[in-house]
């Protein structure tokens, strides 16, 4: 029919369709209702119309022209009861039908006219379907009830889908088929992954009917199929001559058919796979056969879900029990060891994997550490510290939850380690999937647990949700085990500690350090270990050959070094290399460090204070090293050896400190005495016993005078309410031989009230006194004299030089004068002779030149000008020039004029040392050094000659050869001081040092 026949024609078509609804012509009700539309439409001249199926849900059959999907039903039956024309229905004409017509816009004259056709348009609808429903029903009832009686009631999903393969390739005469489960990712969050179709999904798990061998299974469905299949519920039929160039046939290339049918298999809204079947012959699709594919994917789909359902059911109850299972073996044992072993052996055989470890949280909170593990490598658990964070299970410890990486290999999340992410990089790392879980008790993650799969991550949804249960149980079951053995580690270390306290603190027998080491190495988890013990005059430097091989298992006077070992030897070399390992605290040794035959090691000082007294050596030969907890322990069984150490040294000097007392009191001239609380007298030493007889076991009272009495009670008492001070009181008692009046100091040496007497005879030391100001009164007028003689030497010494420089003026200015006047008198004489005389004229010339160069040099030795005019430095540089031995002068300091007394004394100083040198010292040559100070000058005078010792400079002085006295009274005069240095080959040094 044409959608452009005429409106009577229409009608009369009408007529014809029903015609041959009625004799069964019409094949499809589908068809049927499109071309009962199409000829509506134009009876009626509509604007639109729509033919639908009435009921609950209606089911709209054909829709054509404008108008129907700008409304719904309320607005076109409103639109009805405003305007008759404006929509006009045969809703009354179809009450014996399922048929009911939307008219918009219709002719009302022709809606009229076909009223009365309306019945028969409905029989013959309805005909059509009850014909439909009879075609397929007995072809789809019997393959059905085939299928359903192969599976037999069976819930085993791999024989409910090949039967379901097997029967729908048998119903559609095909030659193969196969049932594909979609694949399944553990990352997804969402159980029906896309199921807008927007990505594709691949299928997984493949049973088939008629396939070869060489069939690799599965199909991709794309996007735009998982549209029709899935969103859609359509059957997709492949025909190649229609679709084998678009991208159907190329996703069908393997499978090669040459018409194909795949159906969607959809339980509860999820998608679950497809239902695929094909030929290699050009086959025709009929309506039938989609009916039919549709009917066994539901019932597959049904089939496949109850299946599911047991198999969920199922794996629930057998997880359960595994879990108990688990739960049970995990509480088997509380040691740490064989829970984590219990831990990694239940993990890999529950979920399959190649390897596991157990991660450990660091105290640092930020490096994981593995602390067991079954599968993997020794270099990978050594070398993998995780950062928190970082790789697989750092991120499910740092987020508290599961995750999981499907196939490193294409999704490399980055390695927690250095080493891993080495790996990686190099392409060499063993495992694609990975699944980190935390292990946290009381909502605080204390480690993680890690499987390890050679092949991409095979868990899926419920395995992932079981491996977190057996996470939380397993972290239960390490914290279980890990405060028992914190428990019995610290009974285990207190036993030690206690056991080393009992044996080190044994007071009259020497410790038995062998059982002491013993304790000590067993409670540190080590397997041999030595303690190692200075004498008192040995520390890390004299530890020599000598003294390791003189070691006493049991010193008598606690001098002697001490060496204990246990399960071991050590040599002294050893033992050497082992003391350069001591820090200041306890320190893990390597296997290089380590004594022969220990893999780690541990070594600790044993200390009093900040001195070394020995250390305490433990190893064990497994590769652990010892954690924190071992080193703290190590630490305080040293504190404990050196507590004890020090017990025993101080008790030792204890002893001889009263040993030495004792022998001080009784070499003592004081009286000392001991009583007790009541005034019986305890102990007295010879002294006492000397002056005042055998007085042990007398009152203290029934010695002293009726006078003394009352003193000696007051300090007693004084000495009861101030022990701090002491009492201090003067007695006077008779002796065996005299009075005696003793100076006595009280006090209290014992809680009961016992004094210690000290008494010292001041009756003699009166008269020692009377001695000593006696003699201080001499000794004050020898110093007075002394002072006398000092004032003396001062104004002789002023003098002398005052009397110095009058006799060199006097011969500078007046003898010298003469001199020369006469010699320019001799020189006009010399001009007038000839011959001799002349001659001898001019030889008393000379001579008289000489006489005036020495009364010169003279008068300037007796006081030099230059000294007075220019300072100390020219007068000095002067004096270099004029010595006999090369002088040279050096200066120090900021130059300054000194006071003239000063310098002076400081030129006489210098001129004397230069005579001396050029007289006795023999030398090659001499250097005067100058420092000004900043209230001081210093001259030193050095020379390389013979030098002298003490003794021969006392044999001069005695000699009568007094310079060196006479230099150091001038020196002491002017304030100063003066030093000298001389040693006989060595040369001399005079340093002098005056304010100024």
């Amino acid at each position: 029919m044409t959608a452009s026949v005429p409106r009577q024609d229409a009608l009369a078509l009408l007529l014809h369709l029903s015609r041959a609804a009625a004799q069964d012509t019409a094949q499809r009700s589908a068809e049927f209702a499109a071309e009962l539309a199409q000829l509506l439409m134009t009876a009626t001249q509509a604007h639109g119309l729509r033919l639908r199926l009435d009921g609950e849900s209606p089911v709209v059959l054909a829709e054509l022209g404008r108008g129907l999907a700008l409304c719904d039903d309320t607005l076109i039956h409103l639109a009805r009861e405003q305007d008759g024309r404006a929509t006009r229905g045969l809703h009354d004409a179809l009450t014996a039908g399922p048929l009911v017509l939307d008219v918009v816009g219709g002719d009302p004259a022709a809606v009229a006219e076909l009223h009365p056709l309306t019945s028969l348009l409905g029989l013959a609808f309805e005909g059509v379907q009850a014909r439909e429903l009879r075609r397929g029903t007995g072809r789809e009832q019997e393959t059905v009830t085939r299928l359903v009686r192969r599976m037999g009631g069976s819930l085993d999903l791999p024989q409910l889908l090949t039967a379901t393969a097997e029967t729908a390739a048998q119903a559609l005469g095909f030659e193969r088929a196969f049932v594909g489960l979609l694949s399944t990712s553990p990352n997804s969050s969402s159980p029906n992954g896309a199921a807008n179709g927007s990505v594709g999904r691949q299928t997984g798990d493949v049973f088939t009917y008629g396939f070869d061998e060489d069939f690799s299974g599965g199909v991709g469905v794309g996007p735009s199929s998982f549209e029709r299949l899935f969103v859609q519920g359509e059957v997709i039929v492949y025909e190649r001559g229609r679709d084998g160039a678009g991208r159907m046939g190329a996703g069908l290339a393997e499978l090669n058919p040459e018409t194909a049918v795949i159906a969607p298999l959809v339980a509860r809204g999820r998608p679950l796979g497809v239902l695929y079947s094909d030929t290699r012959r050009s086959v025709s699709i009929t309506e039938d056969d989609l009916w039919l594919v549709m009917a066994l994917a539901e019932q597959a789909s049904l089939s496949i879900d109850n299946a599911r359902l047991y198999a969920e059911e199922t794996r629930k109850r057998e997880s359960a029990e595994a879990m108990r299972e688990v739960g049970s073996r995990l509480a088997a044992s509380l040691h740490l060891g064989q829970t984590y072993t219990a831990v990694l052996e239940r993990a890999a055989e529950l979920f399959g994997a190649d390897a596991c470890a157990v991660y450990e949280l660091q105290p640092d909170g930020r490096t994981l550490i593995i602390r067991s593990a079954v599968g993997l490598s020794s270099e990978y658990v050594l070398r993998s510290r995780v950062k928190l964070g970082a790789g697989v299970v750092g991120r499910a410890v740092a987020k508290g939850e599961a995750e999981a990486v499907s196939d490193l290999t294409r999704d490399p999340q980055g390695g927690g380690s250095r080493y891993t992410r080495q790996l990686l990089a190099a392409g060499r790392y063993p495992y694609r999937g990975v699944l980190g879980l935390p292990l946290s008790v009381r909502g605080k993650v204390v480690g993680g647990l890690a499987l390890y799969f050679r092949a991409a991550l095979p868990l899926t949804a419920d395995d992932l949700s079981l491996a977190s249960v057996f996470a939380a149980q397993a972290a239960l079951s390490i914290e279980n085990a890990r405060l028992y053995e914190e428990e019995v580690r610290r009974e285990r270390e207190s036993a030690a500690l206690l056991g080393v306290a009992r044996l080190m603190g044994q007071d009259h027998e020497a410790p038995d350090l062998e059982q002491t080491v013993a304790l000590a190495v067993q409670a540190m988890n080590g397997e041999r270990g030595l303690l190692l013990l200075y004498g008192e005059s040995d520390d890390l430097r004299a530890l020599d050959h000598a003294t390791l091989s003189a070691f006493s298992p049991a010193p008598p006077d606690g001098h002697r070094p001490e060496l204990a070992t246990y399960q071991l030897s050590a040599r002294p070399d050893e033992l050497r290399a082992l003391q350069l390992q001591l820090g200041r605290g306890p320190r893990r040794l390597t296997r290089r460090h380590a004594l022969p035959g220990a893999s780690s090691a541990l070594i600790v000082p044993v200390r009093s204070g900040q001195e070394v007294l020995g250390f305490l050596y433990a190893d064990h030969p497994g590769e652990e090293a010892p954690n924190d907890r071992v080193l703290a322990l190590s630490r305080a069984v040293a504190d404990q050896v050196g507590l004890a150490r020090t017990r025993s040294r101080l008790l030792f000097a204890l002893e001889r400190e009263e040993a030495r007392y004792r022998q001080l009191a009784e070499g003592a001239h004081d009286l000392i005495l001991t009583c007790d609380s009541s005034g019986c007298i305890t102990y007295a030493n010879p002294a006492s016993v000397r002056l005042l007889g055998r007085v042990v076991g007398q009152t203290l009272s029934s010695l002293l005078e009726e006078p003394s009495l009352g003193d000696f009670r007051a300090a007693w008492q004084a000495c009861l309410d101030a022990p701090e001070s002491g009492g201090r009181c003067e007695l006077r008692l008779q002796g065996l031989t005299r009075a005696l009046h003793l100076e006595v100091r009280l006090s209290k040496v014992q809680p009961g009230g016992g004094m210690l007497l000290v008494a010292r005879d001041i009756s003699e030391l009166e008269l020692l006194v009377t001695e000593i100001n006696r003699r201080a009164v001499e000794i004050e007028r020898a110093d007075e004299r002394q002072m006398e003689l000092r004032s003396y030497l001062s104004l002789f010494t002023q003098a002398q030089e005052e009397e110095r420089g009058r006799i060199s003026r006097e011969l500078h200015d007046d003898t010298a004068q003469v001199l020369v006047a006469i010699g320019r008198r001799l020189d006009r004489l010399s001009r007038e002779l000839e011959g001799g005389p002349k001659n001898r004229a001019e030889d008393i010339r000379q001579d008289l030149n000489h006489a005036i160069e020495g009364v010169r040099r003279f008068a300037r030795n007796l006081r030099p000008s230059v000294l007075d005019d220019l300072g100390l430095i020219p007068a000095l540089e002067w004096l270099a020039s004029q010595a006999a031995t090369p002088t040279r002068l050096e200066l120090q300091g900021t130059e300054r004029r000194l006071p003239a007394a000063t310098e002076l004394t400081l030129f006489r100083m210098v001129q004397e040392g230069l005579g001396n040198t050029d007289k006795h010292a023999q030398a090659a040559s001499a250097a005067i050094r100058v420092v000004f100070g900043a209230e001081n000058v210093t001259v030193t005078l050095t020379d390389d000659g013979v030098g002298f010792s003490p003794e021969q400079a006392r044999a001069q002085a005695q000699a009568g050869h007094l310079g060196l006295t006479g230099m150091r009274e001038r020196v002491l005069l002017a304030g100063g001081q003066l030093s000298v240095s001389s040693e006989p080959g060595q040369g001399s040094e005079l340093r002098f040092s005056l304010p100024g």
